[in-house]
Protein backbone atom coordinates (compact mmCIF):
# COMPACT_ATOMS: atom_id res chain seq x y z
CA UNK A 1 0.00 0.00 0.00
CA UNK A 2 1.53 3.51 -0.84
CA UNK A 3 1.36 6.30 2.03
CA UNK A 4 -0.93 8.16 -0.46
CA UNK A 5 -3.71 5.54 0.43
CA UNK A 6 -2.88 4.64 4.03
CA UNK A 7 -5.77 5.79 6.13
CA UNK A 8 -4.84 8.76 7.99
CA UNK A 9 -6.08 8.32 12.16
CA UNK A 10 -5.22 11.79 13.16
CA UNK A 11 -2.35 12.60 15.53
CA UNK A 12 -0.37 10.69 18.08
CA UNK A 13 -1.42 10.87 21.66
CA UNK A 14 1.73 11.78 23.67
CA UNK A 15 3.66 8.80 25.16
CA UNK A 16 3.60 8.76 28.72
CA UNK A 17 7.21 9.77 29.75
CA UNK A 18 9.15 6.76 31.87
CA UNK A 19 10.48 9.51 33.99
CA UNK A 20 9.74 13.37 35.29
CA UNK A 21 11.78 16.43 35.84
CA UNK A 22 9.71 17.62 38.35
CA UNK A 23 6.20 16.92 40.81
CA UNK A 24 4.07 19.17 38.63
CA UNK A 25 4.80 16.89 35.21
CA UNK A 26 4.00 14.12 37.29
CA UNK A 27 0.95 15.29 38.53
CA UNK A 28 -0.43 16.30 34.63
CA UNK A 29 -0.15 12.53 33.63
CA UNK A 30 -1.73 10.60 37.09
CA UNK A 31 -4.35 13.21 37.96
CA UNK A 32 -6.11 11.78 34.96
CA UNK A 33 -6.73 8.51 36.60
CA UNK A 34 -7.42 9.13 40.22
CA UNK A 35 -11.52 8.91 41.29
CA UNK A 36 -13.64 9.38 44.55
CA UNK A 37 -15.04 6.42 45.37
CA UNK A 38 -19.06 6.68 46.32
CA UNK A 39 -21.40 3.78 47.35
CA UNK A 40 -25.21 4.38 46.54
CA UNK A 41 -27.65 1.78 48.49
CA UNK A 42 -31.14 1.70 48.11
CA UNK A 43 -33.16 3.25 50.94
CA UNK A 44 -36.74 4.20 52.07
CA UNK A 45 -36.97 8.01 52.18
CA UNK A 46 -40.31 9.66 52.87
CA UNK A 47 -41.97 6.29 52.06
CA UNK A 48 -40.20 6.73 48.38
CA UNK A 49 -37.79 4.34 46.98
CA UNK A 50 -34.55 6.32 46.60
CA UNK A 51 -30.36 5.71 47.03
CA UNK A 52 -28.39 6.90 50.01
CA UNK A 53 -25.01 8.05 48.57
CA UNK A 54 -22.10 7.46 50.77
CA UNK A 55 -18.64 8.79 50.04
CA UNK A 56 -16.06 5.87 51.05
CA UNK A 57 -12.21 7.19 49.21
CA UNK A 58 -10.41 7.41 46.43
CA UNK A 59 -9.32 5.18 43.79
CA UNK A 60 -7.23 4.74 40.31
CA UNK A 61 -7.29 3.06 37.13
CA UNK A 62 -4.39 0.66 37.54
CA UNK A 63 -4.67 -1.05 33.43
CA UNK A 64 -7.15 -1.03 30.91
CA UNK A 65 -10.37 -2.11 32.58
CA UNK A 66 -9.03 -2.17 36.63
CA UNK A 67 -9.50 0.13 39.23
CA UNK A 68 -7.56 -0.21 42.23
CA UNK A 69 -8.39 0.96 45.91
CA UNK A 70 -8.24 0.04 49.34
CA UNK A 71 -9.86 -2.85 50.86
CA UNK A 72 -11.43 -1.26 54.16
CA UNK A 73 -12.68 1.28 51.33
CA UNK A 74 -15.46 -1.34 50.07
CA UNK A 75 -16.29 -3.48 53.01
CA UNK A 76 -15.35 -1.89 56.47
CA UNK A 77 -17.22 -4.07 58.88
CA UNK A 78 -16.22 -1.69 61.57
CA UNK A 79 -17.81 1.23 60.64
CA UNK A 80 -21.21 -0.23 60.70
CA UNK A 81 -23.37 -2.06 57.71
CA UNK A 82 -23.44 1.15 55.29
CA UNK A 83 -19.87 0.47 54.68
CA UNK A 84 -19.92 -3.19 53.91
CA UNK A 85 -20.26 -4.08 50.59
CA UNK A 86 -23.72 -5.40 49.63
CA UNK A 87 -25.28 -7.06 46.54
CA UNK A 88 -27.17 -4.35 44.76
CA UNK A 89 -24.89 -1.77 45.93
CA UNK A 90 -24.12 1.29 43.14
CA UNK A 91 -21.16 2.76 42.85
CA UNK A 92 -19.90 6.38 41.59
CA UNK A 93 -16.85 6.99 40.14
CA UNK A 94 -15.87 10.52 39.56
CA UNK A 95 -13.02 12.73 38.87
CA UNK A 96 -12.62 16.50 39.00
CA UNK A 97 -9.11 18.02 38.44
CA UNK A 98 -8.12 21.55 38.57
CA UNK A 99 -7.88 21.68 34.51
CA UNK A 100 -12.22 21.30 35.35
CA UNK A 101 -11.88 18.23 33.72
CA UNK A 102 -14.26 15.56 35.12
CA UNK A 103 -15.81 12.43 33.94
CA UNK A 104 -18.16 9.97 36.25
CA UNK A 105 -19.05 6.57 35.58
CA UNK A 106 -22.07 4.82 37.83
CA UNK A 107 -22.11 0.47 37.47
CA UNK A 108 -23.13 -2.08 39.70
CA UNK A 109 -20.49 -4.61 40.66
CA UNK A 110 -21.05 -7.95 41.88
CA UNK A 111 -18.83 -9.61 44.31
CA UNK A 112 -16.26 -11.70 43.64
CA UNK A 113 -17.42 -11.07 39.64
CA UNK A 114 -16.56 -7.56 38.91
CA UNK A 115 -15.41 -6.08 42.83
CA UNK A 116 -12.79 -8.24 44.74
CA UNK A 117 -11.44 -7.70 48.21
CA UNK A 118 -8.16 -8.51 49.81
CA UNK A 119 -8.25 -7.96 53.57
CA UNK A 120 -5.03 -9.04 54.33
CA UNK A 121 -3.39 -6.71 52.30
CA UNK A 122 -6.35 -4.12 52.58
CA UNK A 123 -6.76 -3.98 48.43
CA UNK A 124 -10.07 -3.91 46.39
CA UNK A 125 -10.27 -4.46 42.59
CA UNK A 126 -12.85 -3.58 40.59
CA UNK A 127 -13.44 -4.47 36.76
CA UNK A 128 -14.51 -1.23 34.58
CA UNK A 129 -16.65 -2.03 31.65
CA UNK A 130 -16.33 -0.44 28.18
CA UNK A 131 -18.92 2.27 29.32
CA UNK A 132 -16.84 3.48 31.51
CA UNK A 133 -13.98 4.54 28.44
CA UNK A 134 -16.83 5.68 26.04
CA UNK A 135 -20.43 5.68 24.88
CA UNK A 136 -21.24 5.24 21.24
CA UNK A 137 -19.03 7.94 19.91
CA UNK A 138 -18.29 9.84 22.99
CA UNK A 139 -15.19 9.08 24.83
CA UNK A 140 -14.73 9.72 28.26
CA UNK A 141 -11.34 8.06 29.00
CA UNK A 142 -8.23 7.04 27.40
CA UNK A 143 -7.47 3.36 28.20
CA UNK A 144 -4.05 4.36 28.58
CA UNK A 145 -4.31 6.92 31.29
CA UNK A 146 -3.88 4.02 33.80
CA UNK A 147 -0.91 4.27 36.79
CA UNK A 148 1.90 2.01 36.19
CA UNK A 149 2.88 -0.26 39.73
CA UNK A 150 6.35 -0.81 40.81
CA UNK A 151 7.35 -4.21 41.29
CA UNK A 152 10.16 -2.88 43.89
CA UNK A 153 11.01 -2.10 47.04
CA UNK A 154 11.86 1.62 47.49
CA UNK A 155 14.76 2.96 49.87
CA UNK A 156 13.89 5.18 53.09
CA UNK A 157 14.40 8.94 51.96
CA UNK A 158 12.46 8.52 48.12
CA UNK A 159 10.57 11.19 47.19
CA UNK A 160 6.61 10.39 47.32
CA UNK A 161 3.49 11.86 46.60
CA UNK A 162 -0.22 11.01 46.96
CA UNK A 163 -3.76 12.26 44.90
CA UNK A 164 -7.10 11.50 46.36
CA UNK A 165 -10.62 12.91 47.33
CA UNK A 166 -10.20 13.93 51.11
CA UNK A 167 -13.21 15.57 52.76
CA UNK A 168 -15.33 15.38 49.92
CA UNK A 169 -18.89 14.51 49.70
CA UNK A 170 -20.58 13.61 46.31
CA UNK A 171 -23.94 15.78 46.00
CA UNK A 172 -26.62 16.05 43.18
CA UNK A 173 -28.50 19.00 41.83
CA UNK A 174 -32.17 18.58 42.21
CA UNK A 175 -31.25 14.43 43.30
CA UNK A 176 -30.38 14.12 39.50
CA UNK A 177 -27.51 11.69 39.91
CA UNK A 178 -26.59 13.23 36.36
CA UNK A 179 -26.14 15.95 37.32
CA UNK A 180 -23.40 15.77 40.05
CA UNK A 181 -22.49 19.20 42.26
CA UNK A 182 -18.34 18.99 40.80
CA UNK A 183 -17.38 21.91 42.52
CA UNK A 184 -17.52 19.84 46.03
CA UNK A 185 -15.30 17.19 44.42
CA UNK A 186 -12.07 18.15 44.77
CA UNK A 187 -8.72 16.44 43.96
CA UNK A 188 -5.85 17.07 46.49
CA UNK A 189 -2.19 16.41 46.75
CA UNK A 190 0.79 16.46 48.58
CA UNK A 191 4.23 14.73 48.81
CA UNK A 192 6.93 13.65 51.70
CA UNK A 193 9.05 10.75 51.69
CA UNK A 194 8.98 7.15 52.63
CA UNK A 195 10.18 7.46 56.32
CA UNK A 196 10.38 3.46 57.39
CA UNK A 197 9.83 0.03 55.88
CA UNK A 198 8.91 -3.20 57.88
CA UNK A 199 7.24 -6.46 57.51
CA UNK A 200 4.21 -7.48 58.83
CA UNK A 201 4.27 -10.96 57.32
CA UNK A 202 6.47 -13.75 55.60
CA UNK A 203 4.91 -11.85 52.20
CA UNK A 204 3.56 -8.36 53.31
CA UNK A 205 5.38 -5.18 54.18
CA UNK A 206 4.12 -1.46 54.89
CA UNK A 207 5.63 1.67 54.29
CA UNK A 208 5.36 4.83 57.03
CA UNK A 209 5.34 8.19 55.00
CA UNK A 210 5.65 11.77 55.97
CA UNK A 211 2.43 12.62 54.98
CA UNK A 212 -0.51 13.50 56.73
CA UNK A 213 -3.86 11.75 55.22
CA UNK A 214 -7.48 12.85 56.14
CA UNK A 215 -10.63 10.87 55.50
CA UNK A 216 -11.17 10.61 51.98
CA UNK A 217 -7.50 9.67 51.22
CA UNK A 218 -7.64 6.04 51.88
CA UNK A 219 -7.59 3.89 48.47
CA UNK A 220 -5.50 7.23 46.59
CA UNK A 221 -2.18 6.44 44.96
CA UNK A 222 0.77 6.89 46.57
CA UNK A 223 3.41 7.17 44.30
CA UNK A 224 7.06 7.53 42.92
CA UNK A 225 7.93 11.34 41.89
CA UNK A 226 10.65 10.30 39.66
CA UNK A 227 8.51 7.78 37.76
CA UNK A 228 4.88 7.80 38.55
CA UNK A 229 4.86 4.30 39.72
CA UNK A 230 2.75 3.65 42.50
CA UNK A 231 4.51 2.38 45.34
CA UNK A 232 1.75 1.98 47.71
CA UNK A 233 -2.37 2.73 48.29
CA UNK A 234 -3.60 4.60 51.10
CA UNK A 235 -3.82 2.49 54.29
CA UNK A 236 -4.30 5.03 56.83
CA UNK A 237 -2.67 6.31 60.29
CA UNK A 238 -1.75 5.20 63.44
CA UNK A 239 -0.82 6.86 66.71
CA UNK A 240 0.96 6.65 69.41
CA UNK A 241 1.05 8.35 72.68
CA UNK A 242 3.98 9.82 73.43
CA UNK A 243 3.30 12.82 76.46
CA UNK A 244 0.49 13.60 78.74
CA UNK A 245 0.83 16.92 80.92
CA UNK A 246 -1.41 18.72 82.79
CA UNK A 247 -1.56 22.52 81.30
CA UNK A 248 -2.96 25.55 83.87
CA UNK A 249 -5.15 27.39 82.33
CA UNK A 250 -4.20 31.98 83.68
CA UNK A 251 -7.08 34.38 84.92
CA UNK A 252 -6.41 36.09 81.80
CA UNK A 253 -6.98 33.30 79.73
CA UNK A 254 -9.83 31.75 81.34
CA UNK A 255 -11.52 35.07 80.97
CA UNK A 256 -11.73 34.06 77.16
CA UNK A 257 -13.28 31.19 77.57
CA UNK A 258 -17.29 31.23 77.28
CA UNK A 259 -18.21 27.99 78.15
CA UNK A 260 -14.50 25.89 79.59
CA UNK A 261 -14.51 27.36 83.42
CA UNK A 262 -12.02 24.53 84.95
CA UNK A 263 -8.40 26.07 85.80
CA UNK A 264 -6.33 23.28 83.98
CA UNK A 265 -6.71 20.78 80.82
CA UNK A 266 -5.06 17.66 80.12
CA UNK A 267 -3.05 17.60 76.73
CA UNK A 268 -1.84 14.66 75.01
CA UNK A 269 0.98 14.13 72.51
CA UNK A 270 0.96 11.88 69.51
CA UNK A 271 3.23 10.64 67.14
CA UNK A 272 1.20 10.32 64.01
CA UNK A 273 2.10 7.15 61.14
CA UNK A 274 0.96 7.46 57.96
CA UNK A 275 0.76 4.08 56.27
CA UNK A 276 -0.09 1.86 53.44
CA UNK A 277 1.31 -1.91 52.31
CA UNK A 278 4.10 -1.65 49.80
CA UNK A 279 3.60 -2.21 46.24
CA UNK A 280 5.64 -6.18 45.85
CA UNK A 281 3.08 -7.22 48.88
CA UNK A 282 0.18 -6.82 45.98
CA UNK A 283 1.68 -8.44 42.82
CA UNK A 284 0.33 -11.67 43.28
CA UNK A 285 -3.13 -10.71 43.26
CA UNK A 286 -2.32 -8.19 40.63
CA UNK A 287 -1.56 -10.85 38.87
CA UNK A 288 -3.99 -12.41 38.87
CA UNK A 289 -6.32 -9.77 37.48
CA UNK A 290 -4.17 -9.14 34.47
CA UNK A 291 -2.59 -5.90 35.97
CA UNK A 292 1.09 -6.66 35.14
CA UNK A 293 2.17 -3.38 33.88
Amino acid sequence: MSKRNKKYKGPKPPKRPESFHNFVDCLKWLKKSVYVVVKGRKTVINEKEGINWITLGTGFVAAPNRFLTAGHVINDPEKGELFKHQDGDKYYLLRHDDDDQWHYRIFEPKLDKEIFVYQDIDLAVIYLDEDFYKSGDKIYADKNDFIRISKDFLPIGTAVGVLGYPLSKLEFENQDINKPRIGNILLRTDKGVINCRYKTSEKHSLYEFTMAFNPGNSGGPIFDIKTGRVVSIVKGYRTSQINTREIIISDEGAKQLKVYKEKAFIEVLHATYSMGFATPSFLEVLKQHNITN
